[in-house]
């Protein structure tokens, strides 16, 4: 097989296994903050209030730390083997709600942020592989526009689900309504969502080995390190002055990721206006991120071929803009305090199906247009530690989430918006000095080569 057609077989293949495993992640996020606020008002005793966040923050520093451990596993193990692990970790996670209990729920944040670590690192390195470097942002993208397609099958098993079981909305007296999850609810949902994370997990075994010629992995070759040495690349890794150089772009994309996973969502799940007329709300959200983030991706390959370096700067500038696009909508479209707790008021612009689908549309856009770019950047960072810079890139990240989460209980929705808007200027302001020094050193590097 030529190295054309097998980087398009492994990409799709890699697309598929990825859309398994996301739709049991993805809808459990989305979800989650008003989930567990369900299961919390049943029996206040089983789960604390605003666990929904306070899990999701406990996850992100699970995986800030496993920062420091998840490379060396790529000592020791394939970097499909890993996603195995990492697949059947993410199931773990799905399976802690049929039985929801503080223990249980954050010990499988724990364990998710472990495997949220060790996926994107084993990720990243297998896409090297079978990916040069004139190709990778494309197949990023054709991954990642496949892969999104978890938010089609999971919207889908959600209307499913929430049209065979009935009160879709709390009715208690004296308690403002919002979406509630019955016991019975969660349950069915989380079946079929733990049954996708075990097919992710099947195919993950069979994940094809070879590496294509001139491979991005062949010029980022992995180190084979002992513990002590590990962890003292990877705090190296953390503050070598090309990672600094982004740790603005990092961290905004940390803030962004809590917003269009949890933040956002939860904002329409509490908003008694919406959460009464649309049940089905999710699920329209799901489809319009899975339409523009595949939308962004079959546009990706076409530019990235046509245009140098599309990965880079016109890339990450297009998910700027979006970005701040989104969030204007969302802060004249949602409730204030929705974020935080249900609300019956309402917001400057009537909220409406149109308004969170129009929102939801470009945060998928951005999202793929974000992780593509990322997946450019951290090949080109730092030459032979590229599971290091993924890693220290996911520390970041992850930093930037887990604050964000154990604030949110806390902030509205025009407070996020002022954070978010001001980091996503700073980054870009910072980024286009940032990848100057890149090119400068891969520019030295060259002439030196030819001397």
């Amino acid at each position: 097989m030529k190295d054309s057609t097998y980087q398009h077989v492994c990409t799709v293949f890699v697309g598929i296994a990825t859309l398994f495993r996301f739709i049991g992640y993805d809808m459990a996020t989305f979800i989650v903050e008003s989930l567990v606020h369900s299961a919390h008002v049943r029996d206040p005793s089983a789960i604390i209030n605003h666990a929904g966040y306070y899990g999701q923050a406990v996850k992100e520093v699970s995986s800030c730390l496993s920062t420091f451990i998840v490379p060396i596993v790529l000592n020791y193990l394939k970097p499909k083997w890993a996603m195995v692990i990492g697949s059947a970790a993410f199931g773990f996670y799905v399976a802690c709600f049929f039985w929801i209990n503080n223990f249980l729920y954050f010990f499988a944040n724990i364990v998710l942020g472990i495997a949220f670590t060790l996926n994107y690192t084993a990720f990243s390195t297998y896409q090297m592989q079978f990916s040069t470097r004139k190709t990778l942002a494309r197949n990023s993208g054709m991954v990642w526009s496949i892969g999104s397609l978890s938010l089609f099958f999971g919207g889908s098993l959600y209307i499913y689900v929430t049209s065979t079981h009935s009160n879709p909305v709390n009715e208690t007296s004296g308690m403002e309504q919002y979406r509630y999850y019955s016991q019975e609810e969660t349950r069915t949902l989380c079946a079929f969502l733990f049954a996708s994370c075990l097919i992710a997990v099947v195919m993950h075994a069979f994940f094809p080995d070879r590496e294509v010629e001139n491979s991005v992995s062949s010029e980022n070759p992995h180190e084979k390190l002992t513990m002590r040495e590990q962890v003292s690349a990877i705090s190296s890794v953390l503050i070598n002055p090309y990672i600094l150089m982004f740790i603005p772009r990092f961290l905004n994309y940390g803030l962004f990721f809590a917003f269009y996973m949890n933040v956002y969502p939860t904002s329409f799940q509490y908003s008694t206006i919406l959460a009464t007329k649309y049940p089905m709300l999710t699920a329209y959200y799901a489809f319009a991120m899975c339409a523009g983030t595949t939308i962004c991706g079959l546009i990706i390959a076409p530019l990235n071929r046509r245009f140098h370096d599309f990965g880079l700067r016109p890339l990450y500038y297009i998910a700027i803009g979006v970005q701040l696009l989104t969030y204007l909508i969302a802060v004249l479209t949602v409730p204030n305090w929705s974020t935080a707790r249900p609300t019956s008021e309402s917001a400057w612009l009537e909220p409406n199906l149109v308004w969170v689908c129009v929102a939801a549309f470009l945060l998928g856009f951005a999202d793929s247009a974000n992780t593509a770019s990322n997946t450019v950047i951290c090949s080109r960072l730092i030459p032979g530690r590229a599971s290091h810079t993924y890693s220290a890139a996911r520390f970041y990240i992850s930093l930037a989430s887990s604050i964000i989460f154990f604030c949110s209980p806390m902030l509205t929705m025009k407070a996020h918006a002022i954070i978010l808007c001001s980091t996503t200027i700073f980054s870009a302001l910072s980024f286009n000095l940032a990848v100057k020094q890149v090119e400068k050193r891969e520019e030295k590097t060259k002439i030196e080569k030819k001397s």
